[in-house]
């Protein structure tokens, strides 16, 4: 049986691995000492050899053997065949075996081996493991070598911080013990570590590690590291170390200047950077807060001297801060702001100027002016000010500042109106009245007093005329003079007179357009006039006589006519035109039938001139006429060439220019020019080729031109023709008339008669009835 049972068992090889035949054919290979079975520890290492067996080849020449696992059961690559010599083999333990006798305990292997001829055999080998007691083994992160945990700091004792998950890889064996090796813990028999006291973040360590070691109970162990990461909570409310804070500052501060900084302290910050967040309650228009630094920062100008700080000179407001957004946990600060005024006005005296006329017999003591002045200042001690009368020329013993009232002056001497001295300067006298701030850095205001003495008088001045008109126009420049008023006087010696206006003269944004010299009674702008506000000013001018005792006075009224300029533009309705034309368009067609329409509210239609200022490539637009008249067309002055590349734009875009300066043309006045402005967007339509080519003969187009260069200044070049075609005409008509009585002065007799003669004879002819006088008409070929 057993001889049959081999010989089943080859011819299977056979069939099943491509044999080439029956064995003893052509040879065959036979594997010794398999079937076996052998025992292995569970922990054996990787790489070494656990049996070894042979081969047995009936091929005298040498084979090249080729071994394999064919087959396990369970299915496993925990083992590897290998060649040692020529005809022996080995079976080892693989790299990556995972031998576990609790796991599975006997493995079979179906060795199969092939030699380079075809022959074949294959043999079973079990393997049966042995146990071996293993230490236990981290099921958790441990088993990498240490765990991270985070915990929060307000962790009731007792609670778990971690859970240790291990095992003992031996069957009967599952009693483990676990222990750590932190005072900080405890841990418990199923592997958990507690907190074993309570933690606080800022006090206690905020990491520390855990060493736990576990033990089966024959005493093998392992080791692992926990290291345990404390978590901050906010559980400690912000804290200022005062309730109330005060900060002075001067005013006029610039904006984001720092005022001070408010800090409040958190015992859960980590020391590093705050999280605090600073806010203002309430709001403040002139002082904002940093939210994260807590600076206080001006955000607007302060100033002490006028609004609300000239009452209160200080803001009040609470400074929160806050832990978080939410504002879970919060403190707050109450912040005073002084407001410290600084001398940053200098004293203002008004008016600034005074004059005054006083007669020559003024006693001593009595008051010229009284000096107003005043220091916007709220700090007395920067409000302050003192008043200097300067010397002045011959001033000197005649005027002083009153000495209980130091902003009056008074007369101190005697005014002689007649000392020569007093005569060569008019009897006028110039006083500087200088005010200083007493605090830095000194501000000073200055006013002048200009006092006239005059002498007594007995006869009322009159002006020339009993009334003046001017005239003036709205664009003349500031100082330029109108005119002039003039008073007389019948007093011996004659005497002079000072001019002021006393009424008119106000107009929109001013009190007084225009100003009088005191001396000479011409009168100048001071203002820019403008005829629309008002076209017409009346004025009071009044002359008073120098007389110091008496003086006496004479007014007359003057007209000023304010003379409308040009100051407005040109102005066309609509500014804006979109034209579309074909690229074809005949030279001289009005693009789209475009009409400009100006009108000018100060200029005539004759004055317009228009102009292309910009967008006009290639020169393809005109206006026509270009000036003289308020109405233009749009011309096309050029045609269009797309063909040979020389236009390559099809969308212009034109700026018209409209000026009222047609007519300037050769004035040497300066005149004021405006301009008005009108867009056009002209789209060119280049239509779509067709197949057709078609030859178009060039031809020539002639434009005429019409412009309108007439000139207001160059009328006499029309008459100077004129005059010369009238001058022509009748030299011509006058030698026509001598030419005629040359005529009719010829005798008769004088005029030769010819014998009538035919053909043969060689004269002409004529017929009888055709009288020609052969004086004129004598054509004689034989002469």
């Amino acid at each position: 049986m057993n001889t049959i049972g081999n010989i089943l068992k080859l011819f299977l090889i056979v069939c099943f691995f491509g044999g080439s035949g029956i064995p003893g054919v052509t040879g065959f290979i036979k594997i010794q000492g398999l079937p076996a079975t052998i025992t292995i520890q569970e922990d054996a290492p990787a790489g070494i050899a656990i049996f070894n067996f042979s081969v047995v080849s009936t091929i005298t020449d040498e084979v090249m053997l080729t071994p394999k696992i064919a087959a396990t059961n369970p299915v496993n690559n925990f083992f590897i065949v290998s060649v040692i010599s020529s005809l022996d083999l080995e079976v080892i333990v693989s790299e990556n075996a995972g031998l576990d006798y609790e796991t599975q305990s006997n493995y079979a292997l179906l060795i199969y081996v092939e030699d380079d001829k075809g022959n074949a055999d294959f043999q079973m080998l079990t393997v049966l493991l042995s146990d071996v007691d293993e230490p236990p083994r981290f099921l958790d992160n441990l088993a990498n070598g240490v765990v991270y945990v985070d915990f929060l700091e307000n962790l009731a004792v007792g609670e778990m911080i971690y859970k240790v998950q291990a095992t003992d890889p031996d069957k009967n064996d599952n009693t483990l013990f676990y222990s750590a090796n932190s005072s900080m813990v405890t841990m418990v028999s199923n592997g958990a570590i507690l907190a074993a006291k309570s933690f606080d973040y800022e006090t206690d360590l905020h990491s520390f590690i855990v060493l736990v070691t576990v033990k089966d109970a024959i005493g093998h162990s392992i080791s692992g590291i926990v290291v345990v990461n404390l978590i901050n909570v906010n559980d400690n409310w912000p804290v200022f170390k005062q309730n109330k804070t005060i900060f002075e500052i001067s005013e006029e501060k610039p904006p984001n200047s720092v005022i001070g900084k408010v800090t409040a302290y958190d015992s859960d910050d980590d020391g590093t950077s705050s999280s605090l967040i600073y806010v203002m309650s309430p709001a403040n228009r002139y002082i904002t807060i940093n939210s994260v630094t807590g600076e206080l920062i001006v955000s607007a100008i302060i100033d002490r001297d006028n609004g609300p700080f000239r009452v209160i000179p200080t803001q009040e407001f609470d400074v929160v801060a806050k832990d978080s957004p939410s504002g879970e946990h919060s403190a707050s600060l109450t912040v005073i702001v002084i407001i410290r005024d600084i001398n940053d006005n200098q004293p203002f005296c008004f008016p600034h100027m005074h004059s005054i006329q006083i007669p020559e017999k003024t006693e001593e003591g009595t008051t010229l002016v009284t000096i107003s002045c005043r220091d916007n200042d709220v700090d007395l001690a920067n409000s302050q000010f003192t008043t200097l009368l300067q010397p002045g020329l011959r001033t000197n013993g005649r005027f002083a500042l009153n000495g209980k009232n130091n902003n009056t002056i008074v007369v101190i001497g005697k005014l002689n109106f007649e000392a020569v001295t007093n005569l060569e300067d008019n009897n006028i006298y110039v006083l500087s009245v200088v005010v200083t701030d007493i605090a830095p850095p000194y501000y000073q205001d200055t006013v002048t007093v200009y006092v006239r003495v005059t002498p007594r008088n007995e006869f009322h001045p009159s002006f020339t005329q009993t009334s003046y008109t001017f005239n003036v126009s709205e664009f003349s420049e500031i100082g330029t003079k109108i005119g002039r008023v003039l008073a007389e006087d019948k007093e011996f010696p004659e005497l002079k007179f000072s001019y002021s206006l006393i009424g008119g003269g106000s107009t929109l944004g001013y009190n007084q357009l225009f100003w009088i010299n005191p001396d000479s009674g011409e009168i100048y702008l001071v203002a820019q006039p403008d005829y629309e506000a008002t076209a017409q000013h009346y004025l009071m001018v009044q002359a008073v006589d120098k007389d110091s005792s008496n003086p006496k006075t004479a007014t007359t009224t003057v007209s000023v006519h304010i003379l409308p300029t040009n100051d407005e533009p040109p102005d066309c309705q609509p500014k804006v035109y979109s034209l579309t034309i074909l690229d074809d368009t005949a030279v001289g067609t009005n693009v789209q039938g475009l009409q400009l329409f100006c009108t000018d509210a100060d200029s005539s239609p004759q004055s317009l001139r228009y102009s292309i200022a910009s967008g006009n490539i290639n020169n393809h637009f005109r206006l026509s006429p270009n000036a003289g008249t308020n109405v233009t067309k749009l011309i096309l002055a050029l045609p269009f060439d797309y063909t040979r590349g020389v236009d390559k734009v099809t969308n212009y875009n034109l700026l018209v220019l409209i000026t009222d300066d047609n007519q300037l043309a050769g004035s040497k006045k300066r005149k004021v020019i405006q301009t008005g402005r009108v867009k056009i967007n002209i789209r060119i339509i280049i239509p779509t080729p067709s197949t057709q080519e078609t030859t178009t003969t060039p031809n020539i187009t002639y434009i005429r031109l019409s412009q309108n260069i007439y000139q207001t200044d160059a009328w006499y070049i029309p008459f100077i023709i004129t005059l010369g075609c009238l001058l022509l005409l009748g030299v011509l008509g006058y030698l026509a008339y001598l030419l005629t009585e040359y005529i009719h002065s010829i005798p008769k007799s004088k005029v030769e008669k010819k014998p009538k003669m035919n053909e043969q004879g060689g004269c002409f002819n004529f017929p009888a009835p055709f009288n020609v006088n052969s004086a004129i008409f004598s054509f004689n070929a034989i002469q």
